[in-house]
């Protein structure tokens, strides 16, 4: 479908990914919508990284499994 879907312009999203240390308060955590975009997450938490894989929908476990390894040194 590549070369037909949308005319072969896109491919996916392209992300970048950081690890970050939250050195605040959680209630600082504010994953709601305000700027008049549609809210895309309404729920989060805290797991430990060797849960998240079971977390994920099954589609994007590759991927996550990959950030995983690459961040894995961080989370001892």
């Amino acid at each position: 479908m590549v070369g037909f879907a949308l005319k072969g312009k896109y491919r996916g999203q392209k992300q970048k990914w950081f690890a970050m240390a939250l050195t605040g308060p959680e209630s600082e955590i504010n994953i709601a919508a305000d700027d008049g975009l549609e809210q895309e997450f309404d729920q989060w938490k805290w797991s430990d990284m060797d849960q998240l894989i079971d977390l994920i929908v099954p589609f994007k476990r590759d991927v996550y499994t990959a950030v995983i390894k690459q961040f894995a040194h961080l989370s001892r």
